[in-house]
Order: C-alpha cells, then structure tokens, then sequence
C-alpha cells in the first residue's frame, strides 16, 4: 500500500522499479488541496481546505489510486489508478468533488505520473511497455492523439509541465537522478542539476522560474530533504533541514507556499501526514492527522 508514498528511493531503486509519482503549480488563490490517502487500507484520493478542514473523500474501492493533480482552473483533477495491487497504472479524471470519474486508456503499459498542461487542454505522463524504461508521453485531455516527447533507455519520470509552456521531469539518462526540462514537441532537453544525490519529482512555481524538489538519500524514508532550484539551474537551496523524512513538495497557487508529506515517525513505524509550510521552510502548519499515510499532496487554485 505504501508503494507509492515509497517508490522513489534512491536512484537506482526507482531506475530497477519504475514506480514513480508529477504535477505543477499553476497561477491563482490557493485554493483545496488533494492528497492520496493509505487509511481506508487501499489508496483513495481526498481533498480538504489548507487548515485540513471540510475533508472530502472523492475516490473509494479495492484500486489504489495515486497522484492526484488539480486542472489549472481547478473544477477537475487527474490520476493514476492501479486495478492491482501490483498491476500497470492507467490514467483517470474527474471533477473537483469526485463526480464523472472517466478512465482515458485501457492498455496493458504502465502509465503513471499525469500532469495538465498550462490550458488544461493535454496531459503529460509516462508510459513503460513490457518492463522497458518510462518516457513522456502527451495526450489531449480525453485520452486522444497520445505520443512519446522522450525516448530514453534509462527513463524519464515525474513530468511537471510549467504556466511558460516548458516540462521538467527527473531522468536517469546520466547514471543517477537529475533534473531536465524539454520543450512539449520533444526539442530543446536541457540539464538542470548535477547533484551527487538523486534529485526527484520537480514542481513548478506558478510563474514558471523556479522548481521545488526533493534529494533521496539512499533509502525508502531515509531523510529526505526538499530544495528549489532556479529554471536554468542557478539558485540551488536546500529548504528543509530536520531529522524527518520530506518529499513530493508541490506549490500553491499564490507561490507564497508549498505543500509537502512529512514523516511524523509513529509508533516506531513510518507515517505521512500532509503539511503546508513558507517556500523558505519555516511556518509549518499540518492539514491532515491520521495515523497512516497521506501524502503526494497537490494545491489547488480555488
């Protein structure tokens, strides 16, 4: 159940597994926020006010679901769906209150990851056949006119496609986990970090100049930490610095915060709860308190 709270380990964990969660922030009032949650035992997605409060349940049932992402004006959210508890993932959308649940593929690959396109009006996401390496893939929002943007032999996963029209992602085309931006009609890859540590799961800023991620640091929940980046790699900074586990940052709307999943280290076990905190790390506020795991956590812009 925690398959997708823990896929991205260290690099090469993630490279050998190919389990991977994507998104971007998009200009507006921060509005819900959604996460995937471990405590009806299988993965359902919520969504709740910043303070955690008027909680909603918008997706049910023995499939995990994973990776929710808000639609840039906010009225519907994308996700992965896995219909076994080890078996591919496809797409799905649905509306902000978890009505008109629509799957967008039926194939046997693996597709996971999806993120929205600055008008809402393509997915990017990834996509593996038969056991081979993830690469970006691009849809229209009803699942139509799909083609690859990637063809690496190590993988491409984590897509988060920017309000200026340009997709990050992490890619272990160098030997480890790196950022890389490329245009959407598949030109123009750049390299972004060249960290020692994996660098996974980027997010845009609303205005498109910078990137929040977080490093690995050689274990499933081994002290991961959240840092930013300028868009052309400048500007490297580490935001958090504790003894807990923080990953899969993503922005508010506003750009005045971030949201994260933090291990709040239960019982000797290790749990995730959504938090909210200052895109410098400080004024740390919790959305949800169950004594399992929420996380990958997603701010909407109403």
């Amino acid at each position: 159940m925690k398959r997708t709270i823990a896929a991205a380990a260290a690099g090469l964990a993630v490279l050998c597994l190919w389990v991977a969660p994507a998104q971007a922030g998009f200009p507006g009032a921060n509005g819900r926020i959604a996460w995937e949650s471990g405590k009806t035992d299988e993965f359902d997605i919520y969504s709740s006010k910043p303070d955690g409060s008027d909680r909603q349940q918008l997706t049910e049932g023995l499939p995990e679901d994973h990776r929710p992402r808000w639609s840039p004006d906010g009225t519907r959210i994308v996700w992965y769906r896995h219909l076994g508890t080890d078996g591919p993932g496809n797409i799905w959308v649905m509306d902000a209150d978890g009505s008109n649940q629509t799957r967008l593929m039926n194939t046997q690959a693996s597709e996971e990851d999806p993120a929205w396109s600055p008008n809402g009006s393509q997915i990017v996401f990834w996509r593996a056949k038969g056991g081979g390496a993830p690469n970006l893939w691009i849809m229209d929002a009803d699942g139509s006119n799909q083609h690859p943007i990637t063809h690496s032999h190590a993988g491409d996963i984590g897509p988060s496609w920017s309000s200026t029209n340009v997709i990050a992602f992490t890619s272990f085309r160098t030997g480890n986990g790196d950022l890389y931006t490329i245009h959407p009609d598949g030109t123009h890859l750049v390299r972004v970090t060249q960290q020692v540590l994996p660098d996974m799961y980027p997010d845009w800023s609303p205005n498109g100049a910078k990137l929040v991620f977080f490093t690995e640091n050689g274990g499933l929940t081994s002290k991961r930490e959240v840092w930013t980046v300028s868009a052309n790699g400048t500007q490297l900074h580490q935001v958090t610095h504790n003894d807990v586990d923080d990953s899969y940052p993503s922005w508010s709307p506003s750009g005045s915060r971030i949201t994260l999943q933090r291990d709040v280290r239960q019982s000797g076990f290790d749990f995730y709860d959504a938090w909210t905190m200052r895109t410098d790390g400080t004024h740390l506020q919790r959305v949800t308190h169950d004594a399992f795991t929420d996380g990958v956590p997603n701010w909407g812009p109403r």
